[in-house]
């Protein structure tokens, strides 16, 4: 299960009648805040919820995120019925928030038992899948303990990948023009973000639009002065893959069309044998 960009806990909830905004937190290189109305906003049966884009006043005409988001409203009695709320959403300067008006039902709160000991639980799922603009560089550091691999802070996870990748292919950053440490931190962060997606997700899993972004952002980073041509070249294969897989696919999908008409056409000739044998 993937683990939440942030978690919100607000005490005596049920006594809350402002707006209450949480800390900043950072998911894919931006910063991020939630606002939650108690009573409402503008609707007193609901409690409602907003993501948000933090120092959204300083952002430039032509920046954007575009971004999947989740809010589940904990239920802390029994989390199977926890609330789940998601869309999608392109953040910029003239829109920098979105969210629910009519996340939860007041009465369900207490009902529903989501409150324990008075204090709501809320995680915060945010998937940013395409970046309008230069990427941020005032974000938070990441929590995460961090290690230097060839010049570039990498998570403890991300390690092993990135070794590969500069061990097998060292001219990959040695001419990149961002000198800045966060600006190339998040450059990394999508160069391993794309490894990952070609090298070790599931053939089957893998969309076209998953794709798609993949090239994008290939071209975002031979820009930034990265040399990926090997990159470039296991994209094209796995495209060849991934459409070959889709035809098989396709086969196997009418094939068993055929295989349920056949054992229609079987099951209706031997009623009607079974119907002459009793006349």
């Amino acid at each position: 299960m993937r683990t939440p960009s942030y978690t919100m806990e607000i005490n005596n909830f049920s006594q809350r009648n402002a707006p209450i905004r949480s800390n900043l937190f950072r998911s894919y290189s931006c910063n991020w805040y939630v606002t939650v109305y108690p009573k409402g906003n503008g609707i007193n049966t609901h409690m409602s919820m907003y993501l948000d884009v933090a120092n959204s006043l300083a952002l430039y005409q032509g920046w954007g995120r575009r971004a999947k988001f989740r809010f589940v409203i904990v239920n802390q009695s029994n989390v199977a019925r926890s609330k789940r709320l998601a869309t999608s959403h392109t953040f910029n300067k003239t829109w920098p928030n979105l969210g629910f008006k009519k996340a939860l039902r007041l009465t369900k709160l207490q009902e529903e038992m989501f409150l324990v000991n008075d204090k709501l639980k809320v995680e915060v799922y945010v998937y940013v899948y395409d970046i309008m603009g230069i990427l941020d560089t005032h974000v938070l550091p990441e929590k995460d303990t961090t290690v230097c691999v060839n010049g570039f802070q990498v998570l403890d996870s991300q390690v092993k990948s990135a070794n590969i990748i500069f061990e097998t292919y060292p001219e990959t950053a040695l001419y990149i023009y961002p000198q800045d440490p966060q600006l190339k931190t998040a450059y990394m962060n999508i160069l391993l973000r794309i490894y990952e997606t070609l090298y070790n997700n599931p053939l089957e899993k893998l969309t076209e639009s998953e794709l798609s972004k993949v090239s994008k952002d290939l071209l975002d980073l031979t820009q930034a002065g990265f040399k990926l041509e090997w990159l470039r070249e296991k994209l094209e294969k796995v495209s060849v893959e991934r459409k070959k897989l889709a035809g098989y696919e396709a086969q196997a999908l009418e094939l068993g069309k055929q295989l349920k008409n056949l054992e229609m056409m079987m099951c209706n000739l031997k009623a009607e044998i079974k119907l002459k044998a009793e006349s």
